[in-house]
């Protein structure tokens, strides 16, 4: 009974030297994982801006579509994500275009909202770039910003689905389309187009 006693004390009691904060820390805040996925993603075009909205204007080249976006980043020890996103959607070009392409290369940083459950929702910032035009040739755009709200539920340790909804603000530059029309004409200004996205979202999750 003596050594019995002792034991604890020779050999160290783990549950006491055990610190507290660690059996209340969610094991995906406690550690860090590279986080990388891909979205099925919607624009929806809520103003082109000057690119369709001036005076004479024929149809709009740049409407509403639909297609991909590839992420990978990085999910801190606790509440914050920095990563990477690439976009391509196909969008409605008034068959002004054979296949209008809009492409998106993004910097992202999430804010999740810890619950202890497993759905966490989260505030999202972008910055970044774009460009349109036929097929994959750039014909328009230039920097864009964005903010996003989001929610992500966790499947299991490394797998997670989420549903995130954007506004970003693409800016797009003077060009002149398949049609021989200067978007936007000389007498009016470059400007930017609002769109709003939605993202259904399937990431994995690797230890860091």
């Amino acid at each position: 009974m003596f050594v019995l006693a002792l034991a604890p004390h020779a050999f160290g009691d783990t549950n006491a030297t055990k610190p507290e904060v660690a059996a209340s820390t969610p094991e995906h805040l406690a550690q860090a994982f590279i986080q990388y996925g891909l979205a099925f993603t919607g624009e929806f075009v809520i103003a082109p801006g000057p690119i369709c909205s001036f005076a004479g204007a024929p149809q709009c080249i740049l409407g509403t579509g639909g297609g991909l976006t590839l992420r990978v980043g990085r999910r801190l020890r606790g509440p914050w994500y920095v990563g990477g996103a690439y976009e391509f959607t196909k969008m409605d070009s008034s068959q002004l275009y054979r296949v209008g392409i809009l492409q998106q290369l993004r910097v992202e940083g999430r804010y999740y909202i810890s619950t202890g459950r497993s759905i966490e929702p989260y505030v999202m910032a972008t910055v970044g770039a774009n460009s349109y035009g036929n097929l994959w040739g750039i014909d328009t755009g230039g920097p864009l910003f964005g903010i996003a709200l989001g929610t992500e539920f966790q499947l299991s340790t490394y797998i997670v689905l989420g549903l995130a909804v954007s506004y970003r603000a693409l800016f797009m530059s003077r060009f002149t389309d398949s049609a021989n029309t200067t978007r936007p004409p000389g007498d009016v200004g470059p400007g930017f187009a609002h769109l709003i996205g939605i993202d259904l979202i399937l990431e994995t999750r690797d230890p860091f």
